[in-house]
């Protein structure tokens, strides 16, 4: 049995504990446990401090890179595209500006035609179930030869749209009747074009926007979850015809914060079912546009990659003679004059 003496000699072991610790940490541990301290935080505010200054030198880089291959975009195109019927794809106003800027290089690759067609929203709302299924009423009205069947109806448009980009003119659909399927899609909304009819496109470049600019802020979650759902359905029904079709073509995505792993750029890149594709990441960016139209023009001549600074990129541009002073810009970074800047050596042609 325990007794007194054993729960007195317990209490005073602790109490004598607590004052060698009070003791011990008001002395000499105290010291040695704040010069540690402070050494450790010291040591991280320099490794900060050095990892600030070397994201910075990386981001001056870049910017020096994305300027320079901006600058000389419209030379390292030239006359590249000749006989080229080319035909831009958007599904947001956001690109507008990376749009212009395409077509600008475009007509400085020497495109025979360039056509602009914005996808409009009613084409995966899910509150535009009835203008969608007009429309393909409309078309089987007009040139059902057109439809796939076998498509669900959530794909048939898009497979539509490229199909009237695509295919030989046939003695079944003419050029009037061509004209007339496009009217219905724009008379039901689904998609406006800049200029005339669409030729038969030699080549398409989809410029994407950011995933973020196709949502809506009044939307709940289930209708929200749906929208999402149906555009990915739109966008990849898109790219799914045109792989199919061999025409060569590029996914060109904004990608404000560099990341590629949400939206349609990442089902591209991690669907093996459309390597044929070339894609490029940054369409926002001030080279954005130049590196889209170096992967078009990879692709016309038969190439495919996928490009730009995401991580899942094959590479910052693709393999072309035109794009050789790029890589050699990136390997060789611009000297620096006496007061830390970039210098004018290597400068801009």
């Amino acid at each position: 049995m325990i007794d007194f003496r054993y729960h007195l000699v317990s209490l005073i072991s602790v109490f004598l504990a607590l004052a060698v610790g009070i003791v011990l940490g008001a002395g000499p541990l105290r010291e040695s446990l704040g010069a540690q301290l402070a050494g450790q935080v010291e040591q991280l505010r320099s490794e900060q401090d050095d990892l600030r200054a070397q994201a910075d030198d990386l981001r001056t880089q870049n910017d020096h890179l994305s300027g320079f291959i901006t600058e000389i975009g419209p030379d390292l195109v030239a006359g590249t595209l000749e006989q080229n019927d080319v035909v831009v794809i958007s599904d947001h106003n956001s690109t507008r500006q990376s749009v212009q800027s395409l077509t600008g290089l475009l007509e400085h690759a020497g495109a025979r035609s360039i056509t602009r067609i914005t996808l409009q929203p009613a084409l995966w709302d899910p509150g535009s179930e009835q203008r969608r299924s007009e429309a393909l009423d409309a078309v089987a009205g007009i040139a059902p030869v057109l439809l796939d069947r076998d498509l669900e109806e959530s794909e048939q448009l898009p497979d539509l749209i490229i199909s009237l980009l695509t295919q030989d003119a046939s003695s079944e659909v003419t050029p009037e009747l061509r004209s007339q399927v496009w009217q219905a899609l724009m008379d039901n909304q689904l998609v406006a074009i800049d200029g005339q009819t669409p030729p038969r496109a030699s080549a398409v470049l989809y410029a994407a926007a950011e995933p973020a600019q196709l949502t809506v802020g009044s939307d709940d979650d289930p209708t929200a979850a749906d929208r999402a759902q149906q555009l990915l359905t739109v966008q990849t029904s898109l790219l799914t015809a045109l792989a199919g079709s061999d025409t060569p073509a590029v996914l060109s995505v904004a990608t404000p914060d560099n990341d590629g792993t949400v939206g349609i750029l990442r089902s591209v890149r991690g669907d093996s079912a459309l390597t044929d594709l070339s894609t490029t990441d940054r369409l926002q960016a001030s080279d954005g546009p130049v590196l889209a139209v170096l992967a078009l023009i990879e692709q016309v001549r038969g190439g495919a990659g996928d490009y730009g600074t995401t991580a899942d990129a094959d590479a910052r541009v693709p393999d072309l003679p035109e794009a050789a002073v790029i890589r050699d810009e990136m390997e060789d970074p611009p000297a620096e004059d006496a007061t830390g800047g970039p210098s004018d050596a290597g400068g801009q042609e």
